[in-house]
C-alpha cells in the first residue's frame, strides 16, 4: 500500500508577462501541515511586520482548529467525552456555523464530522499504522458521523456535541480560513496589490508585477503529467480547488482518495477529477470545493446553479480530460 500527498499546481503570475521578479517582497512559511507564500507590491509596506503579524495569526489559528495539535481548543473538544456545551473561541464557532450552512446546501456532502471515517481511511493525523477497512469498521465509524450531532452559537460562543465520540475536522476549510485572515491582515496594512496562498487555496487582490491581473493555473488531474488545464484571471477573490489526485492511496492497483462521502463511509467513485471554486470567501470557496468533489459532476453543477457559485470542473473522459465551466466562472477566464 502507498500514500501520496500532492498539492495542487498553481502557477502563481508565472505567466506570460506576470513572471515574478525576484526583487519583489515576498513571505514564505510553514502553517498548517503546508506551506504558505506571500506576495505583494509595491513594497511600502514592511515585510518583517508582516510577516510577524500573519505568523502570530496563523498560529492562532493552529491553536484553536489543528487536529494535528492534541492542545488545540478542537482537539480538546473533539478528546471530551462530555455532551453538552463546550466553550471555544469565537473563531471556531463562527467556521463551524459556516460549515454547518454550507453541510445543508449541498445536501450532507460537506460535513466536519466525518473526521473518523478520514482517520479510518489513513489520512488523519494518525497514519503510523493503517491497514484497509473492513465493511465493519465502516459502519462502526459511521455511527459517529452526522452533523446532526453538532451545534455551534455565537452568543457566547460554543459547540455542543450531542454523541461522545462525535470528531470534528476542519481541515477542508481551515486552510481558506487561513487565507481569508492573511488577506485580512494585508487590508488592514494598506497594501493594494497582493496573492496569498496556503496549501493550493488563493486570493489575490489588484495586480501583478506588470500591471495585469494576478494568474492563477488549474492543473490537469494527472500526477503524472503536471500539464495546465485552465488560466484564471483574478482581481479581489479566492479560488479553491479540491481533486482525487493530490492525496490518495493505492491497494492492489486500486486508487482510494482522500475525499470521503460521509454518507456512505467510502472514498469517492466518479469521474470528476478536480472542482475549482471561486469566491470572495476562501473558506467558503475551499469548503464548496470538497463538497461538490463529493457530490460528482452532474449534482455539483446542479447544486452550484442553485447557489451561484462560479465553478470549474475537470472530469475524466475515454478520450482524456474534459473542462466545463458553469456561466459564473466565466468572469474569472484569462481571456485569449
Amino acid at each position: 500500500m502507498m500514500i501520496r500527498s500532492l498539492t495542487l499546481l498553481l502557477i502563481l503570475s508565472l505567466i506570460s508577462a506576470c513572471s515574478i521578479d525576484q526583487q519583489q517582497p515576498q513571505i514564505l512559511g510553514n502553517t498548517m501541515g503546508t506551506t504558505y507564500s506571500v506576495q505583494w507590491h509595491p513594497q511600502n509596506t514592511s515585510a518583517s511586520q508582516l510577516k510577524q503579524a500573519i505568523e502570530t495569526r496563523l498560529i492562532e489559528i493552529n491553536q484553536v482548529m489543528s487536529t494535528y495539535d492534541s492542545q488545540s481548543q478542537l482537539s480538546q473538544f473533539n478528546a471530551s467525552r462530555e455532551i453538552g456545551w463546550h466553550a471555544v473561541d469565537s473563531s471556531l464557532a463562527a467556521i463551524v456555523l459556516e460549515a454547518q450552512d454550507i453541510h445543508q446546501k449541498s445536501f450532507g456532502a460537506f460535513d466536519v464530522s466525518v473526521g473518523p471515517l478520514v482517520n479510518l481511511w489513513g489520512f488523519g493525523p494518525d497514519q503510523t499504522e493503517f491497514s484497509l477497512p473492513t465493511p465493519t469498521e465502516i459502519n462502526i465509524a459511521m455511527r459517529s458521523v452526522g452533523s446532526q450531532y453538532l451545534q455551534a452559537r455565537l452568543q457566547p460562543p460554543a459547540l455542543n456535541k450531542n454523541i461522545k465520540d462525535l470528531y470534528v475536522d476542519l481541515s477542508a476549510i481551515a486552510k481558506g480560513y487561513g487565507v481569508d485572515e492573511i488577506a485580512r491582515i494585508m487590508d488592514q496594512a494598506g497594501v493594494e496589490n497582493y496573492m496569498v496562498e496556503v496549501g493550493g487555496e488563493v486570493k489575490c487582490k489588484g495586480v501583478g508585477y506588470h500591471g495585469d491581473p494576478w494568474r492563477i493555473g488549474i492543473e490537469t488531474p494527472n500526477i503524472l503529467r503536471g500539464e495546465i488545464e485552465q488560466i484564471l484571471s483574478l482581481d479581489n477573490i479566492a479560488v479553491a480547488t479540491s481533486g482525487d489526485y493530490r492525496n490518495f492511496f493505492e491497494h492492489e492497483e486500486q486508487i482510494f482518495s482522500h475525499t470521503i462521502h460521509p454518507q456512505t463511509g467510502y472514498p469517492v467513485q466518479h469521474n470528476l477529477g478536480s472542482v475549482t471554486v471561486a469566491h470572495t470567501s476562501a473558506a467558503i470557496a475551499d469548503a464548496w470545493a470538497t463538497a461538490l468533489l463529493v457530490l460528482g459532476p452532474a449534482q455539483a453543477l446542479e447544486v452550484a446553479a442553485q447557489q451561484e457559485l462560479a465553478i470549474l470542473l475537470i472530469t475524466r473522459e475515454q478520450k482524456g480530460y474534459k473542462t466545463t465551466i458553469n456561466s459564473y466562472m466565466q468572469d474569472y477566464l484569462l481571456a485569449p
